[in-house]
């Protein structure tokens, strides 16, 4: 280049940057004139935080168990022909960032052999079988498409997440990343449940533009009665899907209380539990709080004796204590099926009956039903799962639970003085061993309405699978 050009070259430079710049100023100033400046810096932290999860895998699983925990029903506040949730989009980036991992010349995460991926596999299939033999059967709205879609996806998730997880080192994050956040969702929970209720509606509705409900319905009381005990729900909406998450957390969590190498320091472990347990009273689930007695049960049996202690403890208060008076009832008018709650089920349960016998063996599928007698809907996980994909899908079901918990035997002896992969294995099956309990009495586990606790249930036993990997004589705990 000439000495005469070089100049001018630098001119036309300066030029386009200051016709950039100028350009980036117009389109940013048309954006605030135009669209709420709140949503447009929402959308630039957004944009930023996806950059930062899709860099490496461990900020993206982070991201997921944030929004899981704490965003759980958040949806963008626009519409691109639908409208996509946090979680959507979290479930997104770490695919995508797993996937980044595998066009590198050296994979760092590549699907592990886990027990239970054939199992899943036949799952996933058995459930796009009955989703198109059930198509005939109603209109297929987007918005059902996309919550099937969301199901499959979260199961075929469970094979990523098990690549995440093929190290006691991403194992223990994770349950310590649950555990925080669990106690923090929890500790949201009961400062909304404590504010005065018109500041508690006022807060819960101000969620409205991320798809949240508002009104004085956002509170939630027994039977939908504010005469009787208010239910806690967090950021979750349902009292029993709130309910639900926590005895997931608790689970995870319990066995660090008496482990030798825990992976918190004890003193945290006992506050997040503290929290966790008590927002899961305040929940007044009967279900999530009876399959979390039944997880800490197995959990001291099996390994911490102590537990069993502390257990008995808390029931001897609960049964003293004249504010968990209310509590005691309800209990006990349940298991008496004399109140109206466990009356309404046990007429779910019947309806449901009626449907599993004229549909066997593959269901209804997940839009509507053929005969205008009959609906889907029970809080019962398994008479849904039947319902919805027939005695075949729950047998697929129950095939992919019984080839984990044959595993876990197998894992469990092998691994069971290890002090610091014991817990890890422990929390994981005891807590999908809870998911398992509360899916008598309840149905967010495997319903494509709750998008959050599915994938709550698929994270957990992605743990669990890549938690028996660790006690294979041929691979090391890292």
């Amino acid at each position: 280049m000439t000495a005469g050009a070089r100049p001018l070259a630098q001119a036309n430079n300066r030029a386009g940057l200051i016709a950039l710049c100028v350009a980036v100023g117009v389109a940013v100033g048309a954006a605030g004139a135009f669209v709420n400046p709140l949503l447009l810096l929402g959308a630039v932290a957004g944009l930023g935080a996806a950059l930062w999860a899709v860099r490496r895998v461990e900020h993206a699983l982070l991201a997921l168990v944030i929004v899981i925990s704490l965003m759980p029903r958040f949806a963008l506040p626009l519409r691109l022909g639908f409208t996509p949730t946090f979680l959507d989009l979290a479930l997104l980036g770490l695919i995508l960032a797993w996937a980044f991992q595998q066009l590198k010349p050296q994979p760092l995460f590549p699907i592990p052999r886990i027990s239970i991926a054939l199992p899943i596999l036949l799952l996933v299939a058995g459930a796009v079988i009955t989703f198109i033999l059930g198509l005939p059967n109603g209109a297929l709205t987007p918005m059902v498409l996309r919550r099937f879609a969301e199901l499959v996806l979260s199961l075929l998730s469970v094979l990523v997440l098990a690549a995440t997880l093929q190290t006691l080192n991403a194992q223990r994050q994770l349950v310590q990343w649950l555990m925080l956040a669990g106690a923090g969702s929890a500790l949201i929970g009961i400062v909304l449940y404590l504010l005065p209720d018109d500041l508690a509606i006022r807060a819960l509705s101000a969620l409205r533009p991320f798809g949240y409900p508002s009104g004085p319905g956002v509170l939630r009381f027994i039977r939908d009665d504010p005469a009787l005990m208010q239910r806690a729900t967090g950021l979750w909406i349902d009292p029993n899907a709130f309910g639900g998450f926590l005895l997931v957390a608790g689970a995870l969590g319990v066995p660090h209380l008496f482990a030798q190498k825990p992976v918190l320091a004890r003193g945290w472990v006992l506050l997040s539990l503290l929290a966790i347990v008590v927002a899961l009273v305040l929940t007044v689930s009967r279900g999530a709080m009876l399959s979390f007695v039944v997880a800490v049960l197995a959990i001291g049996v099996l390994r911490y004796r102590r537990l069993l202690f502390v257990l008995a403890l808390a029931l001897v208060f609960v049964l003293l204590l004249p504010h968990t008076r209310d509590l005691v009832t309800h209990f006990v008018e349940g298991f008496q099926g004399r109140d109206l709650a466990t009356q309404m089920r046990f007429g779910e349960y019947k309806d449901a009956l009626r449907l599993i016998e004229r549909y066997p063996l593959f269901g209804v599928g997940f839009i509507s039903t053929p005969d205008v007698d009959l609906y889907i809907g029970v809080s019962s996980m398994y008479l849904l799962i039947a319902q919805q994909m027939g005695l075949v899908g729950l047998a697929l079901f129950a095939a992919v639970m019984l080839v984990l918990f044959a595993g876990f035997a197998r894992a469990w002896w092998r691994a069971r003085h290890d002090e610091a992969h014991a817990p890890i294995l422990l929390g994981a099956h005891g807590a999908v061993l809870g998911i398992l309990v509360s899916g008598v009495f309840d149905h967010y586990f495997f319903n494509i309405d709750f998008h959050n606790a599915v994938m709550l249930f698929c994270l957990v036993l992605a743990l669990a699978a890549a938690s028996q990997r660790l006690a294979q004589p041929t691979l090391s705990a890292q």
